[in-house]
């Protein structure tokens, strides 16, 4: 600690953050993550980031933006457009991320990796963000046989459950490839791989209490854990989304798939004999379908995908937020964003979703049934002392546990505190 940056000033902490992919070209919420905090770092007295990450056509291999200083000289890992690019990435970004790291981690106090296929040896501090289920599933979702949540793999039980699953992660896959016995043991392969992976970093960022459990399962000691959400991104515009005015608006926002829930949603919210609104902002595999659930109700406005800094003005004529997910997201973004805009939240009690909703304090938890998420629904909706109740209630929560500064101050306070052990 205490070196000297390239403009003579002293900090206490020099970083460096690796990324397969970092702004202006980002594919995950990994990269998001690391985008996010490597800003509100460099904007402390305290911190200096500089960032590994994948070439990138047309940008030059360094450059200071924003006070972060990016090293773009990984190979392979900007592009994920075809087949033999994906191969190549495959066979190579893992060498190319080992061969800069032995070439310049001395110059820093820690490496911080932000995705899993970038993690690797390094002599240094080490800390990883665990984001997603890579790790701990072959499918990356948890979700078993898409019925329930999966409670540990192996390879005989892994077929049973990809010949059941029409999803990989959040993709749909066609029924030919998940009947593939050379896309099964590949799959099976990658994912006990990337689990090895995990003894390679000293130290885990987690974002729920759940992920911190998934990461005791797999040999991580409970003192190598510090849970800490992601900072939301927040961008807000002049411009705004028109929605009707009327009682109440329910949102939902996020992609249109199977596991998402939002048939749920839908049938729930059809079965309610009320005047408020129903916003679905988002696109995806499922939206034909959803379409058709939703049938001729006029209080049931699909959006579809709309630019992320335009999400402020539904964030800010919303009254509920529905995340009726049926597999366990690690920590839904929208979550967080809601808590930012003070909103009460129903939330399906999987995956990391109750670090942000207090049953009864700031929203609601629900089984991911459609009758509970009705139930739940149906009482917000006609509980307008409730909401605003609950929107206090979220908005002191945020200050206090989600806020920019709590999280910057924990993430930092844990890099100091583990350089001295």
């Amino acid at each position: 600690m205490n070196q000297r940056s390239s403009e003579g000033e002293q900090t206490d902490l020099n970083i460096l953050f690796v990324t397969e992919s970092f702004p202006p070209k980002s594919y995950g919420g990994g990269e998001i993550s690391c985008s996010l905090l490597a800003q509100a770092l460099v904007e402390r007295d305290d911190v200096e980031v500089s960032v590994l990450t994948s070439e990138i056509e047309g940008e030059k291999k360094l450059k200071k933006k924003d006070g972060v200083k990016i090293i773009r000289r990984l190979k392979t890992g900007s592009d994920r457009s075809s087949l033999k690019s994906n191969l190549k990435r495959r066979l190579f970004f893992k060498k190319s991320v080992q061969k800069e790291i032995d070439r310049i981690s001395h110059q820093y106090d820690l490496v911080h990796f932000f995705n899993i296929t970038s993690i690797t040896k390094v002599s240094k501090p080490s800390f990883a963000t665990i984001n997603s289920y890579l790790n701990f599933c072959p499918k990356g979702n948890l979700f078993y046989k898409e019925e329930s949540v999966c409670e540990g793999c192996y390879f005989r039980k892994f077929l049973g459950c990809i010949t059941n699953s029409e999803y990989v992660g959040n993709q749909k896959i066609s029924k030919l490839l998940r009947h593939n016995p050379v896309f099964w043991v590949a799959l099976y392969l990658d994912y006990k791989k990337r689990n090895r992976f995990l003894s390679d970093v000293d130290y885990f960022f987690s974002l729920s209490d759940f992920i911190s459990e998934m990461l005791v399962k797999s040999g991580i000691s409970p003192s190598q854990i510090t849970k800490v959400p992601n900072l939301p991104k927040i961008e807000k515009s002049k411009e705004e989304i028109e929605i009707p005015e009327n009682e109440c608006t329910v949102a939902y926002i996020g992609g249109l798939t199977k596991i998402k829930g939002v048939d749920l949603l839908i049938r729930a919210f059809k079965e309610i004999e009320t005047e408020a609104y129903l916003i679905v902002v988002g696109d995806g595999p499922e939206k034909k379908r959803l379409e058709e659930l939703a049938g001729s109700a006029s209080n049931i406005l699909f959006l579809g995908q709309i630019e992320h800094k335009l999400i402020s003005s539904i964030y800010e004529k919303s009254d509920i937020v529905v995340v009726p997910s049926v597999w366990p997201e690690p920590l839904s973004r929208v979550l967080l964003e809601s808590a930012y805009f003070g909103i009460p939240i129903i939330a399906t009690d999987v995956g990391g979703s109750s670090h942000v909703v207090k049953h009864g304090y700031n929203g609601l938890l629900a089984e991911p049934e459609f009758e509970d998420i009705k139930e739940k629904l149906e009482f917000l909706i006609k509980n307008d002392k409730k909401r605003e109740e609950m929107k206090k209630n979220m908005k002191k929560y945020h200050r206090k546990n989600l806020s920019k500064e709590k999280i910057l101050e924990r993430i930092v306070e844990n890099y100091k505190k583990r350089l001295k052990n």
